[in-house]
């Protein structure tokens, strides 16, 4: 079968003719008065429009039928867009208000109350990642309620194509497998390939799947390319362009701009640029907290507020458009910006409603600007990233001469969980669940060589064992698989801190931080000029304990854990920093569990002390202060430096606590009653 391809039409829908919810407009528009054809039948939909086309209300339509029979799933990209869609749909004005809702993203620990709500919940927001988690963890987290759900949304459907692609892909596998009765929506850009993705997820329920392929789009779009002068060096090329982009700024004064720039440090450098010559504007990215993010976005949508410097991520998802988009260059780094990363930071152009156009200006590097220009006007295939090759280590072969090899840790990473579930047992259970894949589909070659170096790459790192042509997962893979942590990663973990302990180096920051940070992930990012320069002195220590034992990438890896450590100013690496920080629980769960399912080395109370020091960014004497109720990093700095620095001394002087920590007395007694628990 094919899916059943649903073209624009000029006949709208009368919103009153839909009798499950009531809209502020007389008609649908073109995309969702197609919907209306078929929200009722037991069929998946894949919505392909553009931006601001009104996707989201297409896939209410069909949420506000199926929640009568079951649970739904709504899957965002973004954390922030899953807990823009749960306050969305919990205004009272909403006709999803009355109904339980629950939110699942990878800053929620799964409590028992967390579970507890998903099992109740008839909404629920979840980031790709966590459904690909919860599903691989169906049976030992008893995720019955995975059965009840009648139907899921992935958002930004278009995501496949990414490089958090797998995660979809893999995830709605293994959901259709447990769930098959459930219906999918998929809300996409217009891509070429849009018809092959539908006909691949009829596949996955076996479902009659239909495909609105809709060119409508409320503001025309207008896309210009301007160039910069990109001969200099990185500091004076990433001048260049936001002077280009100032330019543009300054040529439409009374026009709205989203600014979106592809690194922290020429986001500061735009925002200043921009405020020197008199405009006001903000920076939008993942260093601000939820309050400010919202007080920007509304004084950006009804205040005087005119510009907007952003990182991507703004542009997947969150309803924040602008008269005008610039698009501050074509690269990450050294690396070129995705197509799809570009095409969503387009899509922003254009306030429904405000404006009668939407325009976005993308700059390119005058001496590559016809190789960009072409690349980016291509039609944007949506391809699976389930076989990208990561890594490519130097191994030595019989000759003595370097080759480098091809790692396929996107699919290990997948395979590892099918294994230590017990679902793929045998080499011939891989080829049957490749063969589901959106992988297989698109190229119907079972790779037999691919197969065969995942699973020897497995075995290599520890992650996996073979015992009579019988795939068994090693304490490594089963700690990958149970917290969503890449077997490399876990494999390095495990060396890493057996060395430590071996060589009792444990209190040894520098080397307890490159234990944290040498991982393969860490191994494999890219190292700017900036970044060298601040770990200069810290690189130099590791050098002198280890040699030449790790690359550069990995003593950055170091350096952002060193930083947490120490309390130490992150500059650069601020937002790497926060990364490890905010991930840091999982991190412990996987050492505490390494050391209980395996290694027995009987650190717990030093794993516990240490994430107590990574969440606060504090030296080892301020732990005992910062394990007491209402002190913090400052506080405890506070106490330390008044001289009281026991329990005892903190005790004894209840009104000098006070004093120092300027707290009213109830919370004071807080602190005296836990210290006094603690003794």
């Amino acid at each position: 079968m094919a899916a059943i391809v649903l073209k624009d039409q000029n006949n709208l829908v009368e919103t009153k003719s839909y009798p499950l919810a009531s809209y502020p407009f007389e008609k649908f528009n073109p995309v969702q008065s197609r919907i209306i054809e078929v929200y009722s039948e037991d069929a998946n939909v894949i919505v392909a429009a553009a931006t601001s086309s009104g996707k989201t209300i297409t896939s209410e339509i069909v949420a506000a039928h199926e929640v009568k029979n079951g649970k739904i799933i709504y899957i965002a990209p973004l954390k922030a867009l899953a807990k823009e869609k749960i306050d969305d749909w919990s205004k009272e004005d909403h006709h999803f208000s009355k109904y339980k809702k629950a939110i699942c993203t990878g800053d929620y620990r799964l409590t028992p109350e967390r579970k507890k709500e998903l099992q109740e919940a008839n909404l629920i927001m979840m980031t790709n990642e966590m459904l690909n988690s919860r599903v691989r963890n169906y049976a030992s987290e008893n995720n019955d309620w995975i059965n009840d759900v009648s139907l899921i949304i992935q958002d930004e459907f278009h995501i496949l194509g990414t490089s958090r692609g797998p995660h979809t892909e893999v995830g709605l596998m293994k959901f259709c497998e447990i769930n098959p009765k459930a219906r999918i929506i998929g809300l996409s850009a217009t891509m070429p390939n849009v018809e092959e993705i539908a006909n691949w997820v009829e596949t996955l329920n076996n479902k009659k799947t239909y495909l609105i392929d809709s060119e409508y789009r409320p503001c025309p779009l207008g896309i210009h390319w301007e160039t910069y002068f990109d001969k200099g060096t990185y500091s004076k090329v990433e001048a260049n362009k936001i002077e280009a982009a100032l330019d543009l700024l300054e040529l439409f004064p009374k026009d709205k701009f989203i600014v979106f720039v592809h690194s922290k440090k020429t986001g500061d450098s735009a925002v200043k640029t921009f405020k020197a010559a008199g405009i006001d504007c903000v920076y939008h990215n993942a260093d601000l907290d939820r309050e400010n993010r919202e007080k920007i976005e509304n004084e950006f949508k009804k205040g005087k507020l005119r510009v907007i410097v952003a990182t991507s991520t703004l542009a997947w998802g969150i309803n924040l458009p602008a008269r005008r988009v610039i698009i501050l260059g074509v690269h990450r780094g050294l690396e070129e910006v995705e197509q799809f990363d570009i095409k969503q930071e387009c899509g922003r152009s254009g306030r429904v409603g405000l404006d009668p156009r939407g325009d976005a200006y993308i700059l390119v590097p005058e001496r590559k600007a016809d190789y960009h220009i072409d690349r980016l006007s291509q039609p944007a295939l949506i391809k699976s990233r389930l076989l990208d090759f990561i890594g490519g280590i130097k191994q030595e072969n019989s000759a003595n001469d370097a080759k480098e090899e091809k790692h396929y840790k996107v699919l290990a990473f997948h395979l590892v969980s099918e294994i230590h579930h017990g679902d793929i047992r045998t080499k011939e259970d891989v080829k049957k669940w490749y063969g589901k894949t959106l992988a297989y589909y698109q190229t119907k070659d079972m790779n037999n060589m691919i197969i065969e170096s995942t699973l020897a790459l497995l075995k290599k790192f520890g992650a996996i064992k073979e015992e009579d042509g019988i795939y068994k997962c090693t304490s490594v893979g089963m700690v990958s698989s149970m917290f969503y942590y890449s077997p490399f990663d876990v494999a390095d973990l495990r060396r890493n801190f057996k060395f430590l302990f071996d060589n009792n180096y444990h209190s040894n920051d520098i080397a307890l931080s490159m234990a944290l940070g040498a991982t393969d992930s860490n191994k494999l990012q890219y190292v700017t000029k900036d970044e060298t320069e601040e770990m200069e002195t810290y690189a130099f220590q590791v050098k002198k304990m280890y040699g030449e034992l790790f690359p550069p990438s990995a003593v950055k890896g170091g350096y952002a854990n060193y930083v947490l450590l120490t309390g130490s100013n992150p500059g650069p690496f601020t937002a790497m920093s926060r990364g490890i920080q905010q991930d840091f629980d999982r991190t412990i769960m996987v050492l505490n569990a390494l050391d209980s399912m395996s290694c027995q080395w009987n650190k717990r109370p030093f794993f516990n002390t240490l994430g107590i020091r990574m969440m606060y960014g504090v030296p080892i004497e301020l732990v005992p202060l910062c394990r007491l109720p209402n002190i913090g990093k400052v506080r405890a700095e506070r106490l330390w430096n008044a001289n009281l620095r026991s329990y005892d001394q903190i005790i004894a002087n209840p009104e000098h606590v006070g004093r120092i920590l300027n707290l009213k007395s109830d919370k004071v007694q807080e602190i005296i009653n836990d210290a006094r628990s603690k003794l």
